[in-house]
């Protein structure tokens, strides 16, 4: 099977582990498959069978096993150890003819037999982070107000549209990877006649569910919110005159942290009129 493999620390340096003949002979990659969960239940006094408690998933352990050939063995030896180093964050590229993914980690052993005829090693990364995710963010917009002007602009002397008024208050947006948290760019209406208030209370509504994320308050002309929904970073953040300041305090009683389901996802905007709202994410994939 083809596929591409470059190990990326946190200074850029890069590796690539690809197979070739004469650096680095891949021999096998272990941990794309889906983590393994841990299941904790009790059993009942006196019955029959046993409850669950909770269960979760494990943290990722991805190893690489590789042979070294050719004539800069030690080299490329000492190339592997300056990029790859025990305890130190590691961003993990794989590509296939199907598939762009990265996965983020750190580098637990990076250990090479230098004394035998054949020259092996491996390295085991630990990834608290159970996704690999696509190189290619996924973008949906909301405004009022859509672009319609594009260049080579029309020849002719008929009519053509500079923007589109939207009638609708509701925006899709697909997911092709495992459910996910995403970010949400709430923007106003910055024009000269533009209302000094732009919003007062907007809700987003996922239209499957009726769940909501509402921000309480008036969001004035020039603001930006940036929403994060995604588990472990789950962050309100509002920028006015250039100063960010979290506003997690300003979510409602009811509100939920949104998350895109697998498919075809739609969301409502009430209270948003003046707002152009960007939904942003990358699918997220268990296992590649």
């Amino acid at each position: 099977m083809f596929f591409k493999l470059i190990l990326e620390n946190e200074n850029g340096d890069q590796i690539d582990m690809t197979t070739t003949a004469n650096r680095y002979m891949v021999s096998k990659i272990d941990g794309l498959y889906p983590p393994a969960g841990t299941i904790s239940t009790s059993t009942y006094a006196g019955m029959d069978g046993s409850y669950l408690n909770n269960a979760f998933i494990e943290k990722r352990n991805i190893v690489i096993s590789f042979e070294m050939r050719g004539l800069t063995i030690e080299r490329n030896r000492h190339a592997l150890y300056r990029a790859v180093r025990p305890s130190k964050y590691i961003k993990v590229h794989y590509k296939t003819l199907a598939i762009d993914v990265y996965a983020e980690g750190y580098v637990e052993t990076c250990n090479i037999d230098n004394f035998n005829s054949l020259t092996s090693g491996q390295i085991s990364i630990l990834c608290p982070d159970i996704y690999f995710y696509s190189n290619l963010p996924v973008y949906a917009y909301y405004g009022k107000i859509t672009g319609a002007f594009h260049f080579p602009s029309p020849e002719s002397d008929a009519p053509f549209p500079l923007g589109v008024y939207n009638t609708e208050n509701t925006v899709s947006i697909r997911n092709n990877g495992d459910e996910i948290g995403f970010q949400i760019i709430i923007d106003t209406d910055t024009s000269e006649n533009a209302p000094a208030v732009s919003a007062d209370s907007p809700i987003i509504y996922d239209a499957a569910t009726d769940e909501y994320f509402q921000i309480k308050g008036e969001i004035l002309k020039g603001d930006r919110i940036i929403i994060t929904t995604k588990t472990g970073n789950k962050t309100v953040t509002l920028i006015r005159n250039g100063i960010a300041e979290n506003i997690i305090n300003r979510l409602t009683v009811g509100s939920t942290w949104l998350t895109l389901r697998q498919g075809e996802n739609r969301f409502r905007i009430d209270g948003g009129i003046n707002l152009r709202i960007t939904f942003m994410h990358t699918d997220a994939y268990l296992g590649v």
